[in-house]
């Protein structure tokens, strides 16, 4: 519903149902208490901050600081910095389901509001402040990962900037935002069901999961946490690049440089999870004489793929020129 719509009270109310449902799944399915008192005030603050600015926005639309403060409030609400410590303590206590819901579709609807703020302001000093808490965002949430080894953490981070770049993508072009929201949803979907399924919260069990016969689940993994990761031939690093190409055109030299150099230090968390997960499947193919797992589509499929990358990469350089 909230997709079409526009009216910033109407949209308001269909998230705080929104979060009214999300709530009662938390207390049905997670054990934790403190997890869900503490979501709920977060919300509940954000969100009654929210509708008392929208409704006196219109005696100050041009004060700056009024602005400044609203975008805090959204921060606030979506987990971006300075306030992104509180949804990896809240995700820890959830199951994947819920850390999926967390992820995807409690961030749509204040996007959409953040979309028609966006399209009211013509503020430089306001798209300066954006972009630097997106960057900021993304930036913290790359040293957070670091040696990371829960995958609970390295999901919420990865969605946190996941987060800052549809946050950066949204201020140029509101239809690649929902292309790149409906791959998102599409790959955590499918990783949150694998984890679930088999329990994986952690590295140390992903050897649990390697004794299970499937052929070609570890490729499909694989594959998902390539396009997370935002590497070529995929389409959202298509969507990052038409978003980096947007930047240098409006001279946001500084901003696509960073954000580039960001995201090439975050395949670090992503490259270490599928280097693990493909070295147990080497190593049980060895020792446990395991010969369902088929290791040459493994490695003919990453040689594909790397070819088909560096042709995807001369055919772009190519049409750019």
């Amino acid at each position: 519903m909230s997709l079409f719509l526009s009216n910033y009270t109407h949209l308001w109310i269909i998230m705080e149902m929104n979060t009214l449902f999300f709530i009662s799944l938390m207390s049905m399915y997670s054990k934790n208490f403190k997890s869900t008192f503490n979501f709920f005030i977060i919300q509940s603050i954000s969100s009654l901050m929210l509708i008392m600015l929208m409704m006196i926005k219109n005696d100050f639309y041009f004060n700056t600081t009024f602005n400044l403060l609203l975008i805090l409030v959204f921060s606030l609400k979506l987990g971006l910095f300075p306030f992104f410590f509180w949804p990896p303590l809240i995700n820890m206590n959830l199951n994947w389901m819920l850390i999926f819901i967390m992820s995807t579709s409690q961030k749509l609807i204040p996007l959409l509001i953040l979309n028609s703020f966006f399209n009211q302001i013509n503020n430089p000093t306001l798209m300066y402040t954006i972009i630097s808490l997106t960057i900021s965002s993304s930036l913290i949430t790359t040293i957070m990962n670091y040696n990371e080894t829960n995958f609970k953490k390295i999901l919420t981070y990865s969605s946190t900037n996941h987060l800052s770049w549809m946050i950066f993508i949204l201020m140029f072009d509101s239809s690649m935002f929902y292309l790149y929201f409906f791959i998102y949803f599409l790959s955590m979907i499918f990783l949150c069901l694998i984890f679930n399924k088999f329990n994986i919260n952690s590295f140390f069990d992903l050897m649990k999961f390697q004794f299970f016969n499937y052929n070609k689940i570890n490729f499909i993994i694989s594959l998902n946490f390539l396009i997370i990761s935002a590497l070529p031939p995929f389409l959202t690093f298509m969507i990052k690049i038409n978003s980096i190409k947007v930047m240098i055109e409006n001279y946001s030299l500084f901003s696509s440089l960073s954000l580039t150099l960001i995201s090439i230090f975050t395949l670090i968390f992503y490259m270490n999870i599928i280097v693990k997960l493909n070295m147990m499947s080497m190593m049980k193919t060895k020792f446990f004489h395991s010969y369902n797992f088929n290791i040459k589509f493994n490695f003919f499929s990453s040689i594909f793929l790397s070819f088909l990358s560096l042709f995807f990469m001369f055919f772009l350089f190519n049409s750019i020129n």
